[in-house]
């Protein structure tokens, strides 16, 4: 939970307690129940960061970008992470328009008519890859497009350009 989500939480609460229908009674019980939730959430949040170091997710598949990103996301982010690499086995990238500075390939879900075509642009010059579904853009995860994409180009690494800090374990060590 970010600072500014805990901040939105207590003004709702504050807003909520605080008016001149309620009895200091109505308060007192009021912050009660805020004071347990909030201790919930912290616990959970503790929870999550011991997963994290102590312990590794399962693994679906057998690409060496899953096992290396198991190790550097946390387990929120990979789970999402590896949903989408695994959903790449269902696309086909096809190259629908190539010049000397980018190439862009149609991806579609195989055996699936009228499904939703994402295209993905590749600069040539900067080797930098985008899709349609801005996926990254909005969540700061790569998509199972992209991943189809990466597949093709047999990367087996995942490129460090493409992984977000505040997505690592490491993020919770400064």
């Amino acid at each position: 939970m970010t600072s500014s989500q805990r901040a939105e939480i207590t003004h709702l609460f504050f807003k909520r307690c605080v008016s001149q229908n309620n009895s200091l009674l109505d308060f007192v019980t009021r912050f009660d129940s805020f004071e347990r939730a909030l201790s919930r959430i912290r616990h959970n949040e503790l929870d999550m960061d011991h997963k994290d170091v102590n312990e590794r997710p399962h693994l679906k598949t057998m690409y060496p970008m899953e096992s290396t990103m198991s190790e550097l996301y946390t387990f929120e982010i990979f789970y999402i992470f590896q949903e989408e690499l695994f959903q790449n086995a269902a696309y086909k990238a096809t190259v629908t328009n190539e010049d000397e500075y980018h190439c862009v390939y149609t991806i579609h879900r195989v055996k699936e008519n009228g499904s939703r075509v994402r295209e993905v642009v590749i600069d040539k010059s900067s080797n930098h890859v985008s899709c349609s579904s801005k996926m990254f853009e909005c969540d700061g995860i790569r998509c199972r497009h992209m991943f189809v994409y990466f597949s093709r180009m047999q990367m087996e690494d995942l490129p460090n350009e493409y992984i977000l800090r505040r997505w690592t374990k490491s993020v919770k060590a400064m």
